[in-house]
């Protein structure tokens, strides 16, 4: 990426072919998708410098930050709680997502403050890369019960995104993750970030579910917030400053 970007944008074509692509994929795989959910914020590029790689298309296997998201509930689970744990309603909820990533592509370095997810393996692969240590967030003490284990080290050849690589330094474990292990359990506060390998013959597709996102995307900025102290809330903290400007809106033209 020497030089002046090659790209800084998305056309409508190649936005629209990769999301219903994706759609057709979820629904094959059972995963209810429903025509809203097809929308300008499902498919996500990370920061204006990723828009290359849909010069060569999402199948070239480069290394690039891209993916799409199809989130079929996303429930604060406010009602009938005590007023009094009000406070505390924005660590629970619920939430079930539909993330596809293509060959090669990352999900980018990233944490959470409040929510806490689990990942199921749909199809293919999911390599997985995360620090065992959680983010200090503030100095309050926070609990710790069974924590993260380690992983293993990451394997040779792991070729990322340029210009991106130091995002990465910090994630220390490796996990690769297959059809029918176990759900993986990401404890919130810790950094993390996977992709689909970049040999794969099929895109990644893992079932999250989690508590609930706090993500204030263009087709939920209408939205009324369930509690006030929860109006604009944003629960992604990425690594990386681009990845963090390119999170909320993806550069359709």
């Amino acid at each position: 990426m020497e030089g002046l970007l090659a790209r800084t944008s998305v056309t409508r074509r190649e936005y629209d072919e990769w999301l219903n692509e994706a759609a057709a994929l979820g629904r094959a795989l059972r995963y209810p998708v429903r025509p809203e959910m097809v929308n300008d914020s499902a498919g996500i590029v990370f920061g204006e410098d990723q828009y290359d790689a849909f010069e060569n298309g999402l199948w070239s296997r480069e290394p690039y930050e891209a993916m799409v998201i199809f989130e079929s509930l996303n429930e604060p689970a406010v009602d009938g709680l005590p007023a009094a744990g009000a406070p505390f309603a924005e660590y629970s909820g619920l939430c079930d997502k539909l993330m596809i990533v293509h060959p090669g592509k990352f999900c980018p370095p990233h944490y959470h403050q409040r929510k806490t997810e689990s990942y199921e393996v749909v199809l293919g692969e999911m390599e997985l890369f995360y620090s065992p240590k959680p983010v200090q967030v503030g100095e309050e003490e926070v609990l710790s019960f069974t924590g993260m284990h380690e992983g293993s080290p990451w394997p040779d050849g792991v070729a990322l995104p340029i210009g991106r690589e130091e995002s990465y330094a910090a994630l220390t474990s490796y996990r690769r993750l297959r059809v029918g292990d176990p759900k993986f359990v990401m404890h919130r506060k810790h950094l993390h970030a996977f992709r689909c390998p970049a040999d794969s013959d099929v895109p990644l597709v893992v079932r999250e579910v989690s508590t609930y996102s706090h993500e204030p995307t263009e087709e939920a900025a209408d939205k009324a917030a369930p509690l006030p102290d929860w109006a604009g809330l944003h629960d992604n903290s990425f690594v990386a400053a681009a990845a963090n400007s390119g999170r909320l809106r993806t550069a359709i033209q």
